[in-house]
């Protein structure tokens, strides 16, 4: 580190080492007694003229500021006898003169055990130390409430309660709307994960009629749901056509009341949860007259016009709901994330403590992977999660090389053809050195809209001469030492002689990961969806104590382009970037403020308004 601190970095230096130490409350009043003890009764010391009034005006602050910027380390050595003038000249309370006094020792201890130190030889730092260990003072995550509700006992069938018949039934559905083909169904398939969701809210539907309305568990089926009604063959249209008129009253009747249970009692006030319940069962209906039909907009059965009607209610709902979860709980600006969130879980990837002590190796590896999450999240615009749930390597490579791949350069290939996943992205490398995330239409939500995309991830370069491939490949080959301390990815070239390898980081080997997945849990098996968000949102909280999910990056992203003036052009690229249009981008992920969005024509009309009154005026 650099000898040449003025006070303002002491006290910088400082206050990141007592967050490092202290929980969140405990850190702010010592960082606080700390500034009031050079501000107010050490700075006059020096010569700075000292604060009038029990609070210091803005004034007074930023002279103060102003000055500490002058005091370098060798001054600073001095600090103990300026204070001792300061009290002299103030004559405070003999209270504060001992914790004024005591704060002051207790920083110039912690800076006199620092390389930086005038005649310290103390050893700087090693390149293989943590910055610091993340801050842990906001707590654990569930108790940062985002909504006054309090929790309520679940109501929909737990895996015992589900019958042998119910079961059967659920998985037909399964295939029915997952397969590659099914008769009868008239629509592509769906991923597994968006079906194995439905089936999840089906049984909580089930659940509330055997506990709210008394439905034995036996009698329980899909029928229960949309009650099927025979109308290609019935032997009479017209009383067929009765009966289904019937059964969509009735689906009608139950959904509205369950929509009303929500609310008044499960205090579920937000439109996209019903909207989510209505999807599933909307899918159910399908199911359920799939052979029925004789149009592909199952216009014929009015179940499906009852739950497309409460769907559009549900979608206006939504143009003028106020979220019910505390957005100022979650929400950071995009400086802010990548200045408080991403670049420390950088730093955290050292195979060594701040006091130089060995981390784990599993330690090292959930800190790599942690951090890549966020730099896929944050480095260029934010997908959703599911495709990093379920991005794979290739773990074959080609019989014989690419005559473009260096002899001692790195290839991750993609797939053949025959030994790809469509359901998956995947991660590739090409022979100039450019990493690539590969996902088909097949792989993600919009994917029949936008089709097949090749996203280049970026190469960010770093102050310290790393850049992100750096650690991407560190990641997933692993790591070996440098002869000064450093780290390189065993996916760089080798050259004997010149490397010294004394111990093997494994990176994503560690956790013996299962299968071609890039992202893994600590056993090696793919995240789902929950324990990902969670794996992702916990590093936020730690460091913020703000309950930041990976969704509302895209709203974070979104809105701060938008908020910046980004032209349509720029707009229109996030848009593609994150997987939809830029109509979809203004209307859902907009997160602007009332006062955000008409701060730009207001200043406009401001500009317009006084140059008609100062019509002779012209601009520098």
């Amino acid at each position: 580190m650099k000898k040449n601190l003025s006070l303002t970095d002491i006290l910088g230096l400082y206050a990141t080492h007592i967050q490092s130490k202290h929980p969140r409350k405990k850190a702010q009043e010592i960082i606080a007694q700390t500034e009031t003890a050079i501000n107010r009764y050490t700075l006059p010391g020096w010569g700075l003229e000292p604060f009038k009034g029990r609070r210091p005006t803005r004034v007074e602050i930023d002279r103060a500021t102003t000055f500490k910027k002058g005091i370098n380390v060798e001054q600073f050595t001095t600090a103990k006898e300026a204070q001792e003038k300061a009290f002299e000249l103030l004559q405070p309370s003999d209270s504060s003169k001992e914790v004024y006094s005591c704060r002051l020792k207790e920083l110039v201890s912690w800076s006199s055990q620092e390389g930086w130190w005038p005649g310290n030889t103390l050893p700087e730092k090693s390149v293989d130390c943590c910055g610091g260990r993340r801050r842990r003072g906001y707590g654990i995550m569930a108790k940062t409430l985002l909504t006054s509700r309090s929790a309520l006992p679940p109501y929909g069938l737990q895996p015992e309660q589900v019958s042998e018949k119910l079961k059967a039934k659920t998985e037909l559905f399964y295939k029915f709307r997952t397969s590659a083909h099914c008769p009868g169904r008239l629509e592509d398939p769906v991923k597994t994960t968006a079906c194995s969701d439905q089936i999840g809210l089906v049984l909580h539907l089930l659940g509330w009629f055997h506990h709210y309305r008394g439905v034995p568990l036996d009698e329980l089926s899909l029928n229960t749901l949309i009650p099927p009604v025979e109308l290609k063959y019935a032997a009479s249209k017209e009383a067929a056509a009765i009966m289904a008129a019937k059964a969509g009253e009735y689906v009608d009747c139950w959904v509205c009341e369950f929509s009303n249970f929500l609310i008044e009692e499960r205090g579920a006030k937000s439109p996209h949860t019903r909207k989510n319940y209505l999807c599933a069962l909307l899918a159910v209906a399908k199911f359920q007259y799939h052979n029925e039909i004789t149009s592909s907009d199952y216009s014929e059965v009015p179940a499906v016009k009852v739950l497309r009607g409460r769907l559009s209610l549900g979608t206006k709902e939504l143009n003028n709901h106020i979220p019910v979860a505390d957005i100022d709980k979650k929400w950071l600006d995009l400086p802010q994330v990548l200045e408080l969130i991403v670049e420390p879980l950088r730093d955290e990837c050292q195979p060594k403590l701040a006091c130089g002590s060995p981390r784990s190796l599993k330690a090292t590896a959930y800190s790599f992977q942690r951090y890549l999450l966020w730099g896929c999240f944050t480095y260029s615009p934010p997908r959703r999660q599911q495709e990093f749930r379920e991005l794979k390597m290739a773990l074959e490579c080609p019989v014989k090389r690419p005559v473009d791949v260096p002899a001692d350069g790195l290839y991750q290939p993609l797939p053949t053809g025959r030994n790809r996943d469509r359901n998956c992205g995947y991660l590739s490398r090409t022979p100039d050195g450019r990493w690539f995330k590969d996902v088909t239409s097949e792989s993600y939500k919009t994917g029949k809209t936008y089709g097949n995309q090749e996203l280049e991830i970026p190469n960010v370069q770093f102050p310290d001469g790393r850049c992100f491939y750096d650690y991407l490949e560190a990641w997933l080959y692993g790591y070996y030492k440098m002869p000064d301390g450093s780290w390189r990815s065993c996916g760089a070239a080798f050259k004997p002689g010149e490397q010294e390898v004394g111990r093997l980081w494994p990176g994503r080997l560690q956790f013996e990961a299962v299968g071609e997945f890039v992202f893994v849990r600590h056993n090696g098996t793919p995240f789902a969806e929950d324990s990902m968000a969670s794996y992702i949102s916990t590093a936020a909280h730690a460091l913020t104590g703000q309950r930041l999910t990976p969704h509302l990056l895209r709203d974070i992203f979104a809105t701060h382009f938008l908020d910046n003036g980004a032209s349509d052009s720029d707009i229109a690229s996030l848009a593609y970037g994150m997987g939809h249009s830029p109509q979809i981008l203004r209307a859902i992920y907009d997160r602007r403020r009332p006062v955000q969005k008409h701060r730009p024509i207001q200043l406009a009309v401001m500009e317009l308004v006084q140059k008609s009154l100062h019509p002779d005026s012209t601009s520098d």
